[in-house]
């Protein structure tokens, strides 16, 4: 037996373990271990290239005197011995011994990727079978490929191995591991697919508030008001049809009849056949689509396409139409009791076809800045539509005759209804529903005709037949305009839990508790070139328009606190109370519960004359 195998033999104590299939990966406790071999056995040893031998006492201590020996322990690691040859007596280097005894120092292993990385590739660009030996017993597991490195998933694997057991079927791992990552590719393809999917929707949802908010701030902070030139420069319409628009049927006043008179007091609105041309029409049809298109938001409270708040603010072409005998006149003859009309607000909805802008039955009394408790005869309205509208092909809009009596006991005849609601959006009763459409009248109106409605009758849009479309791509475009008598009293807002109109909190408004009629000079008997609400009976120049043109409009900080008013008043103090109360007494079965907040009215003012 050779002497290196007999040294080999002293040193193993024990045979290596086969417990999990004859290679153990595992790691060795032993940190630190020591035993002593004669110095025969150590010169009968021919040292290898590999190994360097240092002999103790008197023999130079250079590479060559080391040696390396590399024995399997219990656990079947592969540890470094090195050997150092030490005297009897205490490895004194004067003195020298014939029989000289060897230190054999066990170290702990390096660890695989240490030991991997001591090993030199001879060749770097051939990868042959060689390269196989380069990786530990445990680690040549995980070379599923046999390519002699590890790639990302073998490397993974092998690390998940922390424990060196091999109990788990490599092959089994990095399968495992592979479509683990292939699932993962799957989720981010099917995460950017969903982004893909929404993202019209969510840029169309930003798209749309960031131009809700533009277009509030610039109807009402810092919109530009359009002149009759800039409609004559774009080419909307000509000088012509805007002298037309201003002088209705060349300034002759329209037929008013009794039957009107009495038809809008006894129902509450009334239809004026041909108040305006064909020619007409069409003009103010094309003012209208430009204002549109030039300042109008899109409706987050309706079905609307667009809203135009304060349009005639910000047209002069659209102001000047409305202050005109034609339509002064008949307004105070029939609606008004024959007080002077105040532009209070005017606005432009644009409905598609198929949908019904504001389906829910309501009054527009909460979008007037005046009492409550008052006359029908203090506020009225004009509504004029671009299409033809009736009850059979919808689109226009419906009324319940007699209901401008319902809100009060002012007037002759007038008792507060069951089925009023002091709220837009209130939804009622499944019986007051029946009756309203039962009753309801849906009037026929071509783009010649106009429609006038008190402040209090109930109304509500009416979809449009899906078989008749319009004619606009678009949709119809409604025309509202809301006037308010000169005895009417300005009080900022009207209900409690309904937002106030944005024309009540400009900066140059009436006080509280003035009537309309306080701008008037008692001594030139023209109105304060800054009021707000104009007088429909005196016609302004453009030149004051244009000069008063910042006067009709409120500034940044009161715009920011009124669109946060707002949406406390509509979206929160309303409709968060009224779920609360609707759970509650939902869950009871019964009435115990009344905190939603119902648009009451707010306390009156007094007229201060």
């Amino acid at each position: 037996m050779s002497p290196i195998k007999k040294l080999f033999r002293k040193l193993r104590k024990k045979k290596p373990s086969t417990k999990h299939g004859g290679d153990d990966c595992r790691e060795s406790d032993d940190t630190s271990r020591s035993t002593e071999v004669a110095s025969d056995d150590v010169a009968a040893i021919s040292t290898p290239p590999r190994l360097k031998l240092n002999a103790e006492g008197g023999a130079a201590k250079d590479d060559s005197s080391e040696i390396i020996v590399t024995t399997p322990t219990k656990e079947d690691d592969s540890l470094k011995s090195i050997i150092r040859a030490t005297s009897s007596n205490g490895g004194d280097e004067s003195v020298t011994s014939s029989k000289k005894r060897c230190s054999v120092t066990f170290s702990p292993k390096l660890t695989e990727t240490e030991e991997e990385e001591k090993i030199e590739d001879p060749f770097p660009n051939h990868h042959t079978k060689r390269e196989l030996k380069r990786l530990s017993s445990c680690s040549s597991k995980y070379n599923i490929s046999g390519t002699g490195k590890l790639d990302k998933f073998e490397q993974l694997a092998r690390t998940l191995d922390s424990h060196g057991r091999g109990s788990v079927d490599p092959s089994t791992v990095i399968q495992l591991l592979k479509e683990q990552d292939a699932l993962r590719k799957r989720q981010w393809l099917l995460l950017l697919g969903n982004i893909i999917q929404w993202l019209p929707i969510i840029v169309g949802a930003v798209y749309t508030f960031f131009k809700f908010t533009e277009r509030q701030y610039q109807q009402n902070v810092g919109g530009k008001i359009l002149t009759s030139m800039d409609y004559i420069k774009k080419g909307i319409v000509t000088s012509d049809e805007i002298d037309s628009l201003w002088e209705l049927s060349r300034g002759k006043a329209y037929p008013l009849t009794n039957e009107h008179k009495r038809n809008y007091l006894r129902d509450g609105f009334v239809v004026l056949p041909n108040f305006l041309t064909e020619d007409e029409s069409q003009a103010l049809d094309k003012v209208v689509t430009h204002n549109l298109n030039e300042m109008a938001f899109p409706d987050l409270l309706t079905k609307c396409s667009r809203k135009f708040h304060g349009e005639h603010y910000h047209s002069t072409v659209t102001h000047r139409f409305w202050q005109q005998p034609r339509i002064a006149d008949m307004l105070s003859s029939m609606a008004l009791d024959g007080d002077t009309g105040y532009m209070v607000t005017s606005e432009i909805l644009e409905m598609p076809s198929g949908v019904a802008c504001i389906p829910q039955w309501h009054w527009d009394f909460l979008t007037f800045p005046q009492n409550y408790n008052a006359s029908f005869t203090t506020g009225t309205q004009i509504w004029w539509s671009s299409e033809e509208v009736d009850e059979n092909v919808g689109g226009g809009l419906a009324f319940l005759p007699g209901s401008h009596k319902w809100a009060n006991e002012v007037d002759e005849g007038a008792a507060l209804h069951p089925c009023f609601a002091m709220n837009l959006f209130e939804k009622m009763s499944a019986e007051c529903t029946q009756l309203l459409d039962r009753e309801m009248v849906v009037p026929k109106l071509s783009p010649k005709d106009i429609v006038v409605f008190s402040r209090f009758t109930l109304h509500r849009s009416v979809a449009r037949n899906p078989s008749v479309p319009f004619k606009s791509p678009t949709g119809r475009r409604g025309y509202t305009l809301r006037v308010g008598s000169a005895r009417s009293i300005f009080k900022q807002d009207t209900m409690q839990c309904f937002p106030s109109h944005p024309s009540s909190n400009f900066e140059r408004q009436l006080k509280e508790g003035k009537r309309y009629d306080s701008v008037i000079d008692k001594e030139t008997g023209l109105p304060n070139p800054h009021a707000i609400y104009r007088p429909m009976n005196v016609r302004d120049s453009e030149e004051l328009l244009i000069q008063e043109e910042h006067s009709r409009a409120m500034s940044t900080r009161t715009f920011l606190h009124y669109s946060a008013q707002s949406i406390i008043r509509q979206k929160i103090k309303w409709k968060l109370a009224k779920y609360v109360e609707d759970a509650v007494n939902g869950v009871a079965r019964r009435k115990v519960l009344d905190v939603s907040c119902r648009a009451q009215p707010t306390p009156d003012v007094r007229a201060d004359y």
